[in-house]
């Protein structure tokens, strides 16, 4: 578990109120088939998260971040992001909070029969968290060509 991190900011990083954090964490607690985590760890870590995808100044594409789940990340910082300085981002990511986020995600993927959610923060920057199956989709129609490295 990560007490703290260190990444690139502009400036600050958060984009979500706490009250949109904790109806966050309030969905993954209501669909967790068996809780591990408690909602105030939901909470630091979704805010954790946000802090550090804030001061990314560059598209990320993110592999195995929710353990189990099959999901992928890929984060469109605004178009607002500037060069960045050093600093430390408080909060703590769990990875058991990780993994539950990630296992609510699928199952309502599964359930409404949709392989991805668009999220917009206050900032223009966009996260979306996709299937897998569904990665191909997902650069195609953001314009983003993902660069792989051959093992």
């Amino acid at each position: 578990m990560m007490n703290h991190a260190e990444t690139l900011t502009h400036g600050p990083a958060v984009r979500f109120a706490a009250i949109e954090l904790e109806t966050a964490a309030r969905w993954v607690m209501s669909r967790a088939s068996s809780a591990k985590t408690s909602p105030s760890r939901l909470v630091a870590t979704f805010r954790a998260l946000d802090a550090i995808l804030a001061r990314s100044r560059g598209v990320a594409a993110i592999r195995g971040l929710m353990p189990g789940s099959g999901l992928e990340i890929l984060y469109l910082p605004s178009a607002r992001a500037g060069v960045g300085t050093v600093v430390s981002v408080p909060g703590e990511i769990d990875p058991e909070a990780l993994a539950e986020i990630g296992n609510a995600l699928r199952s309502e993927f599964i359930a409404s029969g949709h392989d991805m959610v668009r999220i917009e923060a206050d900032d223009g920057s966009e996260l979306i968290v996709h299937a897998i199956e569904a990665q191909g989709l997902v650069l195609a129609a953001t314009g983003v060509q993902l660069l792989e490295m051959p093992s």
